[in-house]
């Protein structure tokens, strides 16, 4: 019976992959004259496959994906065909098949978004043999210390032109002004005033982030505006690298606030310090920093501190739960924890989702393409809610067992205690 349900499980997981592999290499490709493999970035390698054929080349190049998060797959061919009845779409179907025999973990957790590219520039079979086939994979580049510190910066300086900005509009002393004069054909001679006030700039976000766009993105801001009945809570926000646009907004929020009745504390995780990944055990990786809610000048002197004692590196864990836990015991009384998370990165400390004791609230940031279920899974387990850049989730405890579901035009499925994706 047991050899049963595993053969079962296995199947159906089979099936999935097998729908989504279809649902991929039957979308409109982007035609472009040629791939240049030169071109390609430090956070992108490249799965190369012949002309027509399936094998990998570059076996090899699997090894560089350890403990990547990965943010997009491209799937590159040549529009090319030395006969009419050859079938693309089954040499392509066939390739991704290939991909996932050499790099599984690509479609357990598949949050990467997908483009079929299409070169257009060779016209024989000579010419299609010299151009690249294959996949190129493109990761989120890893964090270094430099590049900790440059996003720390970036807060503080955030903090400072903030500060800047309340002195110039609270400062009543009289301004420079000039005087110009028009003519109003109805009531003649008109003396404008134009008074001289000074204005601060934005910050410009660090110039080696690897995507810029991030820091348009307003997904914590629009939950908490779309939340404002939260109240007596802690907030909980990974400050591993590359989440310097999501962090930023939560000190501006912050500021916002007229009182500090609603945050009480705010707990800051890095996944452990500088620790090495052999050390990192569930519930004891640490890199965890707590401020009281006593001004924003600590609370962000406390997350830049967190953030310049990372460890860099690219892994694909963050220690979600023990930092929660940990913010609970500094403040039981509280009435929800609001988790501003990585969409990309899984829980080291998963399983541990049941010794958490309130409501967490999940902002899910980075979620473009599907929503990590495992952040359903710790909504629903603590009678929380999930939100997304446009979507708040509030009936989680509500879905019943093989109730499917939609969130951001995604479909999910709820099935023996735990969501999955559907495809």
């Amino acid at each position: 019976m047991r050899f049963f349900i595993f053969y079962f499980l296995f199947c159906c997981a089979s099936l999935l992959k097998a729908q989504t592999f279809n649902e991929m290499v039957n979308q409109s490709p982007l035609y472009v004259s040629e791939i240049n493999l030169e071109e390609l970035k430090e956070n992108q390698i490249y799965i190369s496959m012949p002309f027509g054929k399936k094998t990998v080349l570059n076996p090899e190049q699997e090894k560089m994906l350890a403990e990547k998060a990965v943010i997009k797959l491209e799937l590159v061919y040549t529009k090319f065909r030395t006969s009419e009845t050859f079938n693309q779409e089954q040499l392509n179907l066939n390739r991704f098949k290939e991909l996932n025999r050499l790099a599984p973990q690509l479609f357990e957790n598949r949050f990467w978004g997908f483009e079929l590219i299409s070169q257009t520039k060779a016209n024989s079979r000579e010419s299609g043999s010299d151009t690249f086939h294959g996949f190129i994979i493109t990761f989120r580049p890893n964090s270094t210390k430099n590049t900790l510190e440059l996003e720390a910066k970036y807060l503080n300086d955030l903090l400072e032109n903030m500060q800047k900005k309340d002195s110039i509009e609270n400062d009543t002393m009289p301004k420079a002004f000039d005087i110009k004069t028009h003519y109003d054909m109805k009531i003649g001679y008109v003396h404008d005033t134009i008074w001289f006030i000074d204005t601060v700039g934005p910050i410009p976000p660090p110039d080696f982030f690897y995507m810029q766009s991030l820091y348009q993105d307003s997904t914590v801001l629009n939950a908490f505006e779309r939340n404002q009945n939260w109240n007596n809570f802690i907030v909980v926000t990974d400050v591993t690298g590359s989440m310097s646009p999501y962090s930023a907004q939560v000190f501006v929020w912050l500021k916002a606030q007229t009182t500090a009745d609603k945050a009480k504390y705010f707990v800051f995780f890095n996944d452990g310090d500088e620790k090495p990944s052999r050390r990192k055990k569930p519930l004891e990786t640490k890199g965890i920093y707590i401020a009281k809610n006593i001004g924003i000048n600590s609370v962000m002197n406390t997350a830049a501190t967190c953030m310049q004692n990372g460890s860099g590196g690219g892994e694909s864990m963050e220690n979600d739960v023990e930092a929660i836990i940990d913010g609970l015991k500094q403040y039981p009384k509280a009435n929800g924890v609001i988790l501003v998370a990585d969409n990309l990165e899984i829980m080291r400390d998963y399983k541990y989702i049941d010794k958490i004791h309130a409501p967490v609230h999940v902002i899910l940031c980075g979620a473009h393409n599907r929503i990590n279920v495992q952040y359903l899974d710790l909504a629903r387990k603590t009678k929380g809610t999930l939100h997304t850049a446009t979507s708040d989730v509030t009936n989680l405890t509500e879905i019943k067992n093989k109730q499917q579901f939609f969130i951001d035009g995604k479909e999910y499925l709820y099935q023996n205690g735990k969501f999955h994706h559907v495809y």
